[in-house]
């Protein structure tokens, strides 16, 4: 008997079309042989989907001892591949477990996480000890055995990205200057530039990328895509999160650096170079505060 394979939902669809173009149709209409033919073999039971993200179709699914897993497939095989390696490199709790890898046909099948919620869901704020122990455990390896795109790669990747919006929401320009938007891309540039110790990187560790993994695991990072440099980079997004004020910035910022080692200046430089680019994304978004936005503005003004 077929595996069952269930329907990807349109907002997955849109998603990813936004992101490799129209092209990508192609994929999804291979997508349900390639589901079947995995489930086969690795022996999973194919349950929903999870609506998130706009690199791949992730589905929930069970194995044959019973256990939950997540299945990932993506038409951007080099990036799972980079994510499957950086997974398996990094020998912490506070990351998914790889059980399998098909990277000719960009599939991963990983560990679920319990209970597995986003901390863009709860709303709350980790305690510092647990954003620092989950950025010490990425950190804090030997020096990786394989080549990862640069973190200069990345934040070139991230603002080629992001000024799409400036073209999508037109009226968004007067929110968020495009030139206060360029100087953050400067000084992104620049700091990824610098010679400091290098670090293998989560690289996209947002809010969204971040579930609870349970009193004893902690917060546990997913989605990376993996990069080499300033470990800085990868505190920007947790720092600047539901920031209301930039005394809150620069306070965590001191206690993020305090507890793992980084030197402050630095996290708020790469702060400050990409609040101009978390400014614009918000503003584009529904019900979005204004509070937040003019902190965001304020502290891309020193960029």
């Amino acid at each position: 008997m077929d595996p069952m394979v269930p329907s990807i939902d349109a907002g997955t669809r849109r998603r990813l079309t936004a992101r490799f173009g129209g092209h990508v149709e192609a994929w999804f209409d291979q997508l349900p042989g390639l589901l079947t033919t995995l489930a086969r073999r690795w022996q999973v039971e194919l349950g929903p989907p999870i609506p998130r993200g706009s690199m791949s179709v992730v589905l929930r699914c069970r194995m044959a001892d019973g256990r939950p897993a997540v299945l990932k497939a993506s038409p951007d095989r080099t990036r799972l591949a980079f994510e499957a390696a950086a997974l398996g490199a990094w020998r912490t709790s506070h990351t998914p477990a790889v059980i399998a890898l098909d990277g000719r046909h960009g599939a991963l099948l990983m560990e679920a996480i319990e209970p597995g919620t986003p901390l863009v869901v709860s709303c709350t704020y980790p305690a510092v000890e647990r954003v620092a122990e989950l950025l010490r455990s990425l950190h804090g390896g030997p020096p990786p055995r394989r080549s990862y795109p640069t973190v200069g790669d990345r934040v070139r990747d991230l603002f080629d990205s992001s000024a799409r919006l400036y073209a999508w929401h037109p009226q968004v320009g007067a929110v968020v200057p495009p030139e206060l938007y360029e100087r953050g891309r400067t000084l992104a540039s620049r700091l990824a530039r610098d010679d400091v110790p290098t670090a293998l990187l989560h690289g996209d560790l947002t809010p969204s990328n971040l579930l609870d993994g349970g009193a004893g695991r902690g917060l546990v990072a997913i989605d990376p895509a993996p990069c080499l440099g300033d470990a800085a980079f990868d505190a920007v997004d947790l720092v600047l999160w539901q920031a209301d004020d930039l005394a809150t910035v620069q306070a965590r910022a001191q206690r993020v650096a305090a507890a793992t080692g980084m030197e402050t200046g630095r996290v708020l430089a790469w702060c400050s170079a990409f609040a101009g680019m978390n400014a614009l994304e918000m503003a584009t978004q529904v019900g979005a505060s204004s509070v937040r936005v003019g902190t965001l503005l304020r502290l891309a003004s020193r960029a």
